[in-house]
């Protein structure tokens, strides 16, 4: 599990894996620098403020002076040879590499358990840093998803650290863990289930290792009832408690997404302001941390102190832990350019705040974006985009917008009287996930891909426009306001933005989910009437897309997505763990009740 985990994140391995620093350099775009002599010391234990040590690599010039420092902490384990020579390039290029091992995984000491002691400890290695006489005073930190946590986690009220480079990572885990109180199925059980396998391992408990069947499961059937808030803070103040939740994992605080809403391991909102580092953000339209990502960047620039505020973003059409190479050809052969533009942009971004090199950092635009469907590199200066045209388009139809054949419409002008659509949602035939934002597992890979074949489906309704005449761009976040009822008291909606070719293909764009019993709170949860009918506003986070003339936009509207998301039973919690019930919905678009696509149209 870890090594794949690993070989998927560092994704420039096949070029470390060479072993030459030149080689490195040519496959990041940028000078490889002088070499030297290095100084490698292998698991220096570094203590906390509680006495436990942290396993800790470090790479440094071996000539005598003080250097600025590059850390990364991680729970993937730092043996591999890919970080022998990631280590040796830092040095060449005139810095300390520091490698280190998270609490309870590999090396390290302590007892595992994800997220709760990253702020402590990161804060703890940063002062410990910060005494080193090899050290001159300059930190940045490096790292891909969780070790992109885990520089967010450490950063509030760091004195230390000068920058930050999270990729496909951030400090609000929560925001991708559930989406619309849905529980992100496929990526949270197969990395959790690896992370407490390779605990169980670490403590020579063999007999505790288990796989994961995601087919035969992602019944969501809990009973409806208030949150109860987990306290993390008085749980790492108990080492006791601490062990006993290691021994369970983390499945028993996933239960229910307002139990965890607001702990601050998974939340940083309230953290911006004491923030003072910038940070170079890499994310991707196909990544599982898309969505909060952007609020990371909007919110630093707003809320963050010191220079926190020079935080810059860059958005490729990569997946998760790639930022280099898309998924699909579709993207253009110009992507392919993504790992050379990456290497170019962190070491300018390092040297300029690390070195104080005069390399016109500070007058780079805040904001790169790849624009899909023309596949041209963009620069902009905030987000959204100020010049953007907020559009609503509506859902229409006769009754039978059932599967891509059928008579859905989708337009600029608001519906009047029109006859309901309606589908059965039967949860042991899910709708089969296909492409999107999370980190895959197996043959479940995110991105983008054909979804002519799920258009096929009678429970998948599908809204298109016309052919259009002159091109459309579509960037900024996305938003579906739907009006539905079902005869369940509880059940899924969701919507996917999708991009209809004029040969017929349907790449999916973004997309997203509503629990009905989250629809007005994550903290109070309440069923819903059946027959009577609400209003969902459904997040489907963001993209960057052309819709080129000619192509048709689309967005399919289903109550499962499955495994991306857990599957609704729709029984509310009765029935016990094995009940299943299929919800006939109901989707209204008329005057009273306008479903709507609320897209950013960019003005050309």
């Amino acid at each position: 599990m870890f090594k794949k985990i690993l070989v998927g994140l560092l994704f420039v391995s096949a070029v470390f894996t060479m072993g030459c620093a030149v080689i490195i350099a040519k496959g990041l775009g940028v000078d490889p620098g002088k070499g030297q002599a290095m100084v490698f010391e292998k698991n220096v234990m570094v203590p906390m403020r509680d006495g436990v040590k942290m396993a800790t690599d470090i790479y440094r010039p071996k000539a005598e002076g003080k250097y600025p420092a590059i850390l990364n902490r991680m729970p993937y384990g730092t043996d591999e040879s890919t970080f022998e020579e990631l280590g040796k390039f830092f040095v060449r290029r005139g810095y300390i590499f520091i490698n280190q091992d998270t609490r309870g995984t590999f090396s390290s000491e302590g007892v595992y358990f994800p997220l709760i002691w990253e702020r402590n400890d990161g804060i703890d290695t940063s002062d410990w840093i910060a005494r080193q006489p090899w050290f001159n005073g300059k930190l940045g930190t490096w790292g891909v998803s969780y070790f992109a946590y885990t520089q967010w986690a450490e950063a509030p009220g760091n004195k230390v650290i000068t920058v930050m480079n999270p990729v496909f990572g951030t400090g609000n885990i929560f925001e991708f863990v559930f989406r619309g109180g849905a529980l992100t199925y496929v990526q949270m059980v197969p990395w959790n289930t690896g992370m407490q396998n390779a605990w169980h391992t670490k403590q020579n408990q063999p007999d505790k290792i288990v796989k994961v069947d995601l087919l035969s499961g992602g019944y969501f059937n809990y009973p409806i009832r208030d949150a109860i808030t987990v306290k993390v803070e008085d749980l790492i103040g108990d080492p006791e408690r601490v062990k006993k939740e290691a021994e369970k994992g983390v499945f028993d605080w996933i239960q229910h997404p307002g139990d965890i809403v607001n702990v601050t391991a998974d939340n940083f909102d309230g953290f911006y302001s004491q923030v003072t580092a910038p940070s170079l953000q890499i994310a991707g339209w196909f990544d599982q941390a898309t969505g909060p990502m952007l609020d990371d960047f909007v919110k630093i620039r707003a809320e963050g102190k010191g220079m926190s505020p020079k935080t810059r973003i860059i958005i490729g059409p990569w997946t998760h832990g790639l930022p280099g190479v898309p998924n699909n050809k579709i993207f253009g052969q110009k992507t392919l350019s993504g790992t050379r533009l990456y290497g170019r942009d962190l070491f300018s971004w390092y040297d300029y705040w690390l070195k104080g090199v005069d390399n016109g950092e500070d007058r780079q635009p805040p904001l790169k974006i790849f624009v899909m469907g023309e596949n041209q590199w963009r620069n902009e200066n905030e987000w959204p985009l100020a010049r953007t045209k907020w559009t609503n388009y509506y859902l229409h139809g006769a009754g039978k917008a059932n599967t891509r054949g059928g008579d859905g419409r989708l337009d600029l002008n608001a519906p009047a009287n029109e006859a309901v659509d309606k589908f059965s949602y039967d949860p042991a035939n899910p709708v089969p996930n296909l492409g999107g934002n999370y980190l895959g597992h197996q043959e479940w890979q995110p991105g983008s891909f054909d979804q002519s074949e799920i258009e096929k489906r009678d429970d998948v309704l599908v809204y298109v426009t016309e052919p259009l005449k002159t091109g459309v761009e579509v960037t900024g976040p996305i938003k579906m306001v739907l009006y539905a009822a079902s005869d369940a008291l509880d059940t899924d909606f969701t919507a996917k933005l999708v991009d209809i070719y004029p040969e017929g293909k349907a790449y999916n764009l973004c997309d997203g989910i509503i629990r009905a019993r989250y629809r007005e709170s994550l903290l109070h949860p309440t069923a819903i009437e059946p027959g009577k009918v609400y209003k969902y506003e459904i997040d489907m986070w963001a993209t960057g897309n052309y819709f080129q003339p000619g192509h048709r936009i689309a967005v399919e509207i289903s109550s499962s997505d499955f495994p991306e998301f857990d599957r609704n039973s729709n029984c509310a919690g009765e029935g016990g763990p094995d009940c299943r019930k299929t919800a006939n919905q109901v989707i209204y678009h008329s005057s009273e009740y306008p479903s709507h696509l609320y897209l950013p149209v960019i003005p050309r």
